[in-house]
């Protein structure tokens, strides 16, 4: 399995990536499922450039309090430059070996990042460990057999997608994570999804961004030839061009709570 390089270029890549509106709407969604109160305590396992650490950190206030964790330095700079909130502080850190202690936080947030470490288990189950008894946790992942992208050569886009599934380890962990959770310790329900659907290409979508994602990755694992690569990513844009590009996903997102 390779894995996602989160160098300065690719994290600026993900700062944009981040900023367009179809992702703008999966963090209100997620505020809204966590119903975040003044004085509340939170961590954000996997924080990313820190866009939803930033907008929790204002529910909480004052007086609570958001610990935003990542384990890429490059990607942690780019959140300690734009954070002014003396409710919000970032630390590197690893989600497998959390170092905070039992019981620390009401609320615990990990959006797309279990699909992404070498044992998702442990890492539910340090989350668990961090949340007060009556803690709650949002847990948010993607099927990436759920995808559906329109092509004129769908053997084509098959070879893609499938290479792109090695970019993360478990490309299929919403359908066990029910049972994953509970195994962690954490009673779960009102199981959602939120649908990202793009009928253009542009930097202000979602599949803009991952369509470079897809190229960068693929292109340096030497998992397709370069040829029919291109070929893929310049279809993509001819079909946006013309009007017939359609791209849709889906995140589920798994509300859970440790049992008091």
């Amino acid at each position: 399995m390779g894995t996602l390089e989160f160098n300065e270029e690719a994290a600026r890549r993900l700062e944009i990536l981040y900023s367009t509106a179809d992702v703008r709407g999966q963090r209100e969604e997620a505020l809204r499922q966590l119903r975040l109160r003044p004085g509340e305590s939170v961590i954000d396992i996997g924080c990313g450039p820190g866009y939803l650490s930033e907008s929790m950190a204002e529910a909480v206030s004052p007086g609570g309090r958001v610990l935003g964790l990542d384990i890429s330095k490059d990607i942690l700079e780019f959140a300690r430059r734009r954070n002014a909130n003396p409710s919000l502080s970032y630390r590197q850190g690893d989600a497998m070996a959390l170092s905070e202690p039992d019981g620390s936080f009401d609320v615990a947030v990990s959006m797309q990042v279990l699909e992404y470490i070498p044992d998702a288990d442990l890492g539910m189950r340090e989350m668990a460990r961090v949340l007060k008894p009556g803690g709650r946790a949002l847990v948010v992942a993607t099927d990436w057999d759920a995808l559906v992208w329109h092509s004129e050569n769908p053997p084509r886009m098959k070879q893609v997608l499938h290479a792109w599934e090695r970019h993360c380890t478990d490309p299929h962990l919403p359908r066990t994570m029910i049972s994953r959770l509970k195994a962690a310790g954490l009673s779960v329900g009102g199981v959602r999804g939120y649908p990202i659907i793009n009928t253009r290409l542009g930097e202000d979508v979602y599949s803009d961004g991952i369509l470079r994602l897809i190229v960068d990755f693929v292109h340096k694992q030497d998992l397709v030839d370069q040829e029919t690569l291109e070929s893929w990513s310049a279809e993509q844009r001819v079909m946006s061009d013309e009007g017939r590009y359609f791209f849709g996903t889906m995140r589920y997102f798994f509300p859970a709570r440790k049992p008091r």
